[in-house]
């Protein structure tokens, strides 16, 4: 089923309407010769999910970006369910991961992401978390969303459980390789519009436990939202 799911919005991205993305700073062209990076920061996150798209993107490392708002808040369209975007805003942060992609790469990434808008991230507001990158003349690019796009979640088309268990796998991954404590902690709380709009799509909702660090994530997720074991079996 996870993997099902992971293919269904992997197809989504590549066939939905292109979005008319309202700054001429969309998906632009890098130079032949550049070093790029991918900033993931939803399903991108898990190592499963992007090596889909990106076969050689196992290695990754950490990054909290500023100036950036991760929500809930991508309309999946004929697929009901609400994905995770981002929005530019001043004063907010996000954790995620970067990697190294070549440009037939990134232009794979541009097609599975084809409903939002990539954009260069300035590298002034990437923190590493203390580590050394060498980030000279190096591209950052991550997607966001674009205004025509952003809808919360909602009755028709509310967040799905299999999204949630492969964006919070990813930030677990993340914590578990690189020792970060409390970083799938901050995934939660530095995503907003999480809401009751919510439904449990796992294979065997009512025995997740094929499903991996399924425990953990729903003993994490509890700890937020009191209404989690209570959402509609679909």
């Amino acid at each position: 089923m996870k993997h099902f799911f992971i293919l269904i919005v992997v197809f989504l991205f590549c066939f939905s309407p292109q979005s008319q993305a309202s700054t001429k700073d969309c998906n632009l062209n890098p130079s032949k010769n550049s070093k790029n990076y991918i900033i993931g920061y939803g399903s991108l996150m898990e190592r499963e999910s992007r090596m889909i798209t990106n076969p050689q993107a196992h290695r990754v490392e950490p990054v909290l970006v500023r100036g950036f708002q991760r929500v809930w808040g991508q309309n999946g369209g004929n697929y009901k369910t609400t994905f995770l975007t981002l929005i530019e805003k001043k004063d907010a942060k996000l954790n995620a991961i970067f990697y190294s992609v070549n440009i037939e790469n990134l232009l794979k990434t541009d097609q599975r992401e084809r409903s939002y808008c990539r954009i260069k991230v300035d590298e002034k507001n990437l923190d590493f978390y203390g580590r050394k990158v060498n980030s000279k003349d190096a591209n950052f690019w991550i997607y966001a969303a674009t205004p025509d796009r952003l809808k919360k979640p909602s009755a028709t088309h509310p967040i799905a459980q299999s999204y949630v268990d492969i964006f919070i796998n990813g930030c677990l991954q993340t914590e578990e390789e690189f020792k970060l404590q409390g970083f799938a902690k901050d995934c939660v709380q530095l995503t907003s519009d999480w809401s009751e709009q919510w439904v449990n799509d796992r294979l065997h909702a009512r025995r997740p436990f094929a499903i991996k660090n399924a425990v953990k994530i729903d003993q994490l997720l509890s700890q937020y939202f009191s209404h989690y074991y209570n959402h509609p079996i679909d």
